[in-house]
Order: C-alpha cells, then structure tokens, then sequence
C-alpha cells in the first residue's frame, strides 16, 4: 500500500482522491489551510486520515512534513481557481506558481512521482477537436497562464532533474462537494433544482463534464503508476451543450424552468482527445452526465445529517 500526501485536500477533487485512496486501502497525508471540512464529512471521509495545516508557499515546512511523514507520492491540488486569480493575480501567482514550484522541489529533493492539477483552460476557444495535449493552447485567464506554467516548469523539472511528473487537465468537474469556482455552477445547478430553487449558470456553450469520483480516480491510477519524464493528459468525461446539460437536470430533479444560464461561453476548447491517458492507463471509463448525477442526487439524499448548503466562490 502507499502513501499519498495530497495538497488541497479540502477541495473537491482532494477530498474525492482521499476517499478512492482510502477505500483502496493506501494512506493519506492531507495538506490544506482553508479549514473547510464540509467537504470531507459529505464523503465520509472526516477524521480517517491525518490533516496538517501546512501552506504551499511554506517550503521549509512543507520539507519538515516529508521528512516526517515520509510519503511515497505527491498529489498537487492547492491552487486558486479562476474568480480568486481575477481578484487578486498576485496572491493567485504566489500559490499557483509558487506552490508548484515548492512542490516540484519536494519531488527533486526526496525522489518522489508528482501528479498535479493542470487544466483544460491552457486551451482558448478554438480550432474543432478532439484536440490533442499540444494543439490549441491559447489560455484566455490568468488562472489557465498560470496552469500552463506550471505545466513548462515540471518539464524542465524531469529534463534537468530527473523528477517524474503527470499533470491532469480536469475540464467542467461536478458531483457532491463541488461548490466553489464558476465551473460549480453546473453542481450548484443540480442542488438548487432538486430543492425547487432557480439557479443562473455564469456561463452557455459546449463543455466537458466529469463526474468528481471519476476524476479522483484518475489521479490516484496516475499517482501509484508513475511513467517515466513529465506528462500531461487530457481527461474526457461527456461533451455536452450547457442547454442540454440544463435539461437532464430538469428531467432527474422533475422540474423546469428554475435554471437557466448567461449567454457568454467559457473560452475553453471542450472537445480534447484523452487519448495519451487511455494509452497509458486504460481503458479507464468515465461514467455519463446523468449517471453522474443521479449518484450525486443519492449522495446528497441518502446524507442529510452532512448537508451543508454549497456557496458560490
């Protein structure tokens, strides 16, 4: 079994991969300083794991916990995401870049595999797809810049260090516990829907649903079967219209009308290939948009004890 030290935690997607490592019997070493526990208790996985309250800008203390701890593997989630970037770019570049770059050292300095948290908004709105790792990379924030840096930075770190590394470009991701950032707005959607309440999605067009589980699940295969160098992988869930997406909500919640949406796109490309992931790690399934929220709707109703109304951030 292994170790995986897991920073951001707290999120959604680090709550997710403390729960599929978990269940498959590894350790996990959680890193995160929100304090945002809601998350972990949603999933059931509040208290089964040790949780250290440790910035990712910290370096030194961030050394400290590995020489303690001594885990086998690195999982990277802390960053910022797109509202907070536009808020405040300097703090954004402090943790984005900055921890990246901390962690990137932790993985030179004790020889451990890195998978981190890339995303799919190094891409800008264009050309058609599917679009492979390095077609297309336009980044239209400073969120998506600040992603695709990360991405350079951890090339130059297997060519001149030797540090193996897989970055993963989740795109829309939803499912309990995803309540922050604007792409929550699809989860968001879904929760107010099945409690009779209208909800406006920030943003229309095409984009790539995953379902939160499924990309865990997708962090954890990459972490316990490192390759070899610096990689970076698409993920691919469904690929669908937000109008579409709007109407399988309506039709699992029995309801119409409550949602709807503002007419500008995300300037992301939604139709990327994850043909890299499913070589090196396939066949590696992700399940629908409706059966990823039906299980959702199971998770919120069959936990009401842990039911804390998602915030938008």
């Amino acid at each position: 079994m292994e170790r995986l030290l897991i920073t951001g935690v707290l999120g959604c997607i680090g709550a997710w991969i403390a729960r599929v490592a978990l269940d498959e019997g590894h350790t996990v070493i959680g890193v995160d300083v929100s304090g945002e526990r809601h998350r972990l208790q949603r999933l059931g996985v509040d208290g089964r794991f040790a949780l250290e309250d440790v910035d990712v800008r910290d370096r030194s203390g961030l050394e400290e916990l590995v020489r303690q701890r001594r885990p086998t593997a690195i999982v990277h989630l802390a960053a910022l995401q797109i509202p907070s970037c536009r808020a405040n770019p300097f703090r954004c570049a402090e943790v984005n870049v900055g921890g990246m770059g901390n962690v990137l050292e932790l993985a030179r300095k004790f020889g451990l595999p890195l998978v981190y948290a890339s995303s799919a908004a190094v891409y800008g709105p264009g050309p058609s797809g599917p679009l492979a790792e390095d077609e297309g990379i336009n980044p239209h924030s400073l969120y998506g810049v600040f992603k695709r840096t990360n991405e350079d930075m951890a090339r130059l770190y297997a060519h001149e260090y030797g540090v193996t590394c897989a970055g993963l470009r989740p795109w829309v991701v939803y499912g309990p516990g995803r309540d922050a950032g604007m792409t929550g707005d699809i989860t968001l959607a879904l929760w107010h829907a099945m409690r009779g309440e209208p909800y406006r999605i920030r943003f229309s067009g095409t984009v790539d649903l995953q379902y939160a589980e499924d990309v865990a699940r997708a962090f954890v295969t990459a972490a316990l079967n490192p390759k070899p160098g610096a990689r970076v992988y698409n993920l691919r869930g469904e690929v669908a219209s937000v109008d579409d997406a709007i109407k399988t909500i309506e039709r699992l919640t029995g309801t119409k009308g409550l949602i709807s949406y503002e007419p500008t796109p995300i300037p992301i490309a939604a139709d990327l290939s994850d043909a890299r992931f499913q070589e090196d790690f396939g066949p590696f399934p992700f399940r629908s948009f409706e059966e990823g929220l039906r299980e959702t709707l199971r998770i919120w109703r069959d936990n009401p004890g842990s039911d804390e109304r998602p915030k938008v951030l």
